[in-house]
């Protein structure tokens, strides 16, 4: 073994001759905060039953994080973090079918607690998109309850 040093895809970028540009969502750009409140109607939601949390804006942006509470869902409930498709400004690319686990999966929420989940997800949407939370595994009981925010980076 021997003692290396080696360069990330984005510092051989900015070092390379001739020098490549990053996109913003890459270095330099600005962390942006949305809030959420939810909570579900006086009728349950059946297991798969969507939250629209939030409207993210259009262009490249890159997903950070979400950091959230939750109500008492019900033994065995998971969250999933999706969307609900977009429009792609890549033409080549078009339409994003929704997907409801797009960016994270299987978080335990049975009990009322805080979640926290890394996602680090490009976006690059024409029209910007809707985040959405998925509850799986059992109802979304009535007056259940998610809020927080989501962190990223657009600029």
């Amino acid at each position: 073994m021997a003692v290396t040093q080696e360069q990330s895809i984005e510092r051989a970028a900015v070092t390379a001759e001739p020098r490549q540009k990053l996109f913003t969502t890459e270095q330099h750009g600005r962390v942006r905060a949305s809030h959420f409140h939810f909570t579900q109607g006086a009728a349950a939601g059946d297991a798969g039953s969507l939250a629209e949390l939030i409207t993210l804006p259009p262009g490249r942006l890159r997903l950070l994080s979400v950091r959230g509470a939750n109500g008492v869902l019900g033994t065995g409930r998971t969250l999933d973090i999706g969307h609900l498709g977009y429009t792609d400004a890549d033409t080549a690319v078009g339409a994003v079918a929704a997907d409801p686990d797009a960016f994270s999966a299987d978080t335990a929420v049975a009990t009322a607690g805080t979640f926290d989940l890394l996602i680090d997800a490009v976006v690059h949407s024409k029209d910007g998109f809707v985040l959405t939370a998925q509850i799986n595994d059992g109802t979304l009981p009535a007056a259940g309850t998610l809020s927080g925010f989501v962190l990223y980076v657009v600029d």
